[in-house]
């Protein structure tokens, strides 16, 4: 689940902060009362913003990986649906992110999110394991995890070795070009959790591609320097209230590229 307060915090400055703290720190906090965006929502998102892209140092994906993207957190559908359904009948509930999963718990919903995307095509599947593969790999490199756990991270890296070879084997792009849409899926899903959980900060992304997009939050949307999505695009996801009031339950949201 994406976490998104109802009234984000101003800014202490104008400075680019690099993006993915400032999503970090919405996702750690403790709400009484947020918005919730689910995974899958999100991921849709990351998808649409991937086919919107239109500056010529990104790759090209064709319509099953732009599909695979839209569906790479597919797994989170029913650890969503708990926190919803917890929502919806204990007011008094304080629901927590995807920072808050346990190991097990991400695991099994990243495992389901590959097998969804492999179900698309062989690319896709390939790209989507690679994401979480970087992930698993970086949480196991930073060595913060019970050994029961560690040894859980490890046997998934094993485990999508295998499937990314036998994927790779299935479909037409070589390797590094298959890395450099893992890398096109990642700078999207960033883009999208950074829109989702509505923060206000001005931002810095990782460098993509060999160029650093940086975010600017102007009256009536954000600005995107350089523009790697054409100005005047308005982009659109569904939120719900914690808790519910009778008369408001959730709606959609958007954001305005200037």
């Amino acid at each position: 689940m994406i976490i998104r307060p109802l009234e984000p915090q101003s800014p202490a400055s104008a400075e680019f902060l690099p993006a993915w703290p400032v999503v970090e720190r919405i996702q750690r906090h403790q709400y009484q009362s947020c918005w919730l965006i689910t995974q899958p929502s999100h991921a849709a998102l990351a998808g649409t913003l991937a086919s919107a892209l239109n500056d010529p140092h990104f790759p090209k994906p064709d319509a099953n990986l732009i599909q695979a993207i839209a569906l790479h957190d597919a797994g989170w559908g029913m650890p969503d649906a708990q926190i919803i359904q917890e929502s919806r009948s204990n007011s008094a509930y304080q629901p927590g992110s995807f920072l808050e999963m346990s190991v097990p718990e991400f695991l099994s919903a990243w495992t389901r999110s590959i097998e969804v995307a492999q179900s698309v095509s062989p690319g896709g599947g390939y790209i989507v394991s690679r994401h979480f593969y970087r992930l698993a790999e970086h949480r196991v490199n930073a060595s913060e995890d019970a050994k029961p756990d560690r040894q859980k991270l490890e046997a998934f890296l094993s485990g999508e070795a295998r499937r990314e070879k036998k994927l790779a084997s299935l479909q037409t792009l070589d390797i590094p070009k298959l890395e450099l849409l893992t890398d096109l899926l990642q700078f999207c899903d960033l883009l999208s959790l950074y829109i989702c959980c509505g923060a206000l900060e001005n931002v810095a992304f990782p460098e993509y591609f060999g160029i650093q997009l940086r975010i600017t939050h102007e009256a009536g949307g954000i600005r995107l320097n350089p523009p790697v999505i054409a100005p005047n695009a308005k982009f659109s996801f569904a939120a719900l209230l914690h808790p519910q009031r009778k008369d408001l339950a959730g709606k959609e949201m958007s954001v305005q590229i200037l």
